[in-house]
């Protein structure tokens, strides 16, 4: 059943957006199964001002510039460069653009999802966090393959780019998950995968290590880390092999070096996933 809920938007420049539904422009489907319903973003110079009623879900907005406010009845938050802002599912609250400067900022619509339990409720509230940049340009990215790939381009990077920005969100939002004993034990057994990338790494390996079924891995990943064990193995080996790369390695050593037979797959897989191909990750370049 669909959630009514009621917005009011008073904007001078859209910006940018992908969403999960096909209608979107761009959209992007598999933004679902992770818990984004939109994201997108903007640097609005004139009247921006966003507000709603009874929505189902976190309106979350990092600020690179300028200064925006929160708002909830007559309560105010005020969230300037190098903070986040978060609007929690429910009741009537928004945000706006205040003062002359423009206010560059990127913003997700987070899904009312168990993904999310996590995050504090309740009021509107405000943190500091030094991710909005890079979660600027990785939603960027996101939005310029999300349309190629709905213009039909083959070569389009559409999902390898979500996966950066649902790494880059799972970073800056992490510090509100509660320790489990399991997320440390999924990291540790991570950490093997990154000094050991050359070797094969099943998702039976990994079961064995941690001491549960691989079905319970499969919803122990999903969890604590939000992607699938092939996904987590995946991006260890990338970040050792840009680590490589940027302590000077060669492409095709550090081809071998994190399990890769061939340089050309290996570049393929790079680029997929950081999006640029392994040489531009080397040192100085």
């Amino acid at each position: 059943m669909a959630t009514i809920y009621y917005e009011r938007f008073d904007i001078e420049d859209g910006g940018r957006l992908v969403g999960a539904h096909v209608y979107h422009k761009a959209s992007c489907p598999p933004m679902r199964q992770r818990g984004i319903f939109m994201c997108g973003v903007t640097a609005p110079t004139g009247l921006c001002e966003i507000e709603r009623i009874d929505a189902p879900f976190h309106v979350l907005i990092f600020v690179l510039g300028g200064c925006a406010e929160l708002f909830e009845g007559e309560r105010r938050w005020q969230v300037g460069p190098g903070q986040f802002g978060m609007l929690p599912p429910g009741g009537q609250k928004g945000f706006r653009r205040l003062g002359d400067e423009a206010m560059p900022h990127v913003w997700f619509l987070l899904r009312d999802h168990e993904r999310w339990n996590h995050l504090p409720r309740g009021s509107p509230w405000v943190d500091a966090s030094g991710e909005g940049p890079a979660l600027y340009d990785a939603v960027s990215l996101f939005q310029r393959e999300a349309a190629r790939q709905n213009a039909g381009e083959r070569d389009a990077l559409m999902l390898p780019a979500l996966d950066l920005v649902e790494r880059q969100l799972e970073r800056a939002l992490g510090a509100y998950r509660p320790p489990s004993g399991r997320a440390q034990a999924l990291q540790v057994v991570l950490a093997q995968v990154v000094q050991a990338a050359h070797e094969p790494w099943p998702v039976a390996r990994l079961a064995a290590e941690l001491g549960v079924t691989q079905s319970h891995l499969h919803r122990l990943c999903r969890e604590h880390l939000g992607q699938s064990p092939g996904q987590l193995v995946f991006a260890a080996r990338m970040h050792a092999a840009r680590a490589m790369l940027q302590a000077g390695g060669r492409v095709g050593e550090v081809a071998t070096a994190v399990g890769y037979a061939e340089v050309a797959s290996f570049s393929r897989r790079c680029r997929e996933f950081f999006g640029v191909s392994p040489s531009a990750l080397q040192a100085g370049k």
